[in-house]
Parts: structure tokens; sequence; C-alpha cells
């Protein structure tokens, strides 16, 4: 297994001390096995690249690894394209380990959690 690196492991800690609204919303629904599976919040995650192979470490906001499930919380940012294709190669990336994603926008976890819990289950 590939060292995660100072810097990667200071910036996944600065993601989990600065969750976003949403994210805090959904990590009160699935922290502690509250689904009967463990989930890491923004935990690295090694990959490595097939276009350049370089090594590369992605931070998803949530990860069961007993179930190789990533869920994506995205706020309004990731309708942008260049944001959107970074989401999407970064979702290849991560499926070449295969492990699926799930993403869940903002508006849902703030409206309708109870609707996203049922989705996220359907995964597990």
């Amino acid at each position: 297994m590939y060292h995660t690196p100072d810097y990667i492991v200071e910036i996944a800690r600065k993601l989990r001390e600065n969750m976003t609204n949403a994210e805090k919303i959904l990590w009160e629904h699935i922290r502690s096995k509250k689904l009967g599976v463990k989930f890491l919040r923004q935990n690295p995650m090694y990959v490595l690249t097939e276009d350049t192979g370089q090594h590369r470490f992605v931070i998803p906001d949530f990860y069961c690894k007993e179930k190789r499930l990533i869920i994506e919380v995205d706020g309004s940012i990731h309708d942008f394209p260049e944001v959107l294709e970074l989401d999407k190669y970064k979702e290849k990336l991560v499926q070449n380990l295969w492990i699926r994603v799930l993403r869940i926008k903002n508006q849902d976890t703030y409206n309708n959690i109870h609707q996203v819990i049922i989705e996220i289950q359907s995964y597990l």
C-alpha cells in the first residue's frame, strides 16, 4: 500500500473539520454504523491514474469499505462544467477499483433526508 503524504492527511483533516451543512446532516444519519455498516468521512484513498500512471489520492466525502461505496454530497459548484468533468474523472478512477459512487445533491439532503437514506440503503 502506498504511504499517504502528510499534506494529504492534513487536507483530509481540514475537510473533516469544515464539513458542509449537507455533509453534517448526512453524517449524523450514517455515522456509528447507523445503517449497519461503517462509513469513513473524508478519508484519503490511493489511486493510480491510468492515463498518466501518476500516483494520486482522492478524498471522498464518505466511504464504506465493506460495501465498496463512496457517497459524494454535491453542492451547486458541481454544476459547473469544469468541476463536473473533474468529478467524472475521479469517479472513473475509483470505479477502476470496483468502487461504486453515489452522488447526492445538497438540496436532497436538506429537503428529503429520509429518501436519501433509502437510496443509500438500496446501494448497501
